[in-house]
């Protein structure tokens, strides 16, 4: 599981990379990566948008079930879903700063 946790955060990053060029700041890349995965734009990111995002960026997850056990290990307090302080802290060891707790929906990115 850690192998395929560490292929899959290095093969992340470097995808989010290149859709979020052109962002200022680490904050906006965040911001950017997370929108990227927040489908329905309701601050969330359940399983549902997490495999469609992971797919649609290209990434390969062998199985649903890994698939699943990624997502349970981002999904820290256990709640079915990623608010924007799991995401960043979790892929990009980076919390989330008091103003950037919670992104607002329907904001541009």
């Amino acid at each position: 599981m850690d192998h395929l946790k560490a292929s899959f955060e290095r093969e992340l990053k470097n995808k989010l990379a290149e859709k979020t060029k052109g962002a200022q700041s680490e904050q906006q890349v965040l911001m950017k990566a997370f929108k990227y995965f927040d489908l329905n734009d309701n601050g969330t990111v359940e399983p549902d948008e997490f495999a469609k995002a992971i797919e649609k960026i290209g990434i390969q997850i062998p199985t649903k079930s890994d698939l699943d056990m990624l997502f349970s290990v981002y999904d820290a307090d256990q709640s079915g879903s990623l608010d924007y302080k799991e995401f960043s802290s979790a892929l990009f060891g980076r919390p989330a700063t008091a103003s950037s707790a919670r992104p607002q929906t329907g904001q541009a990115v």
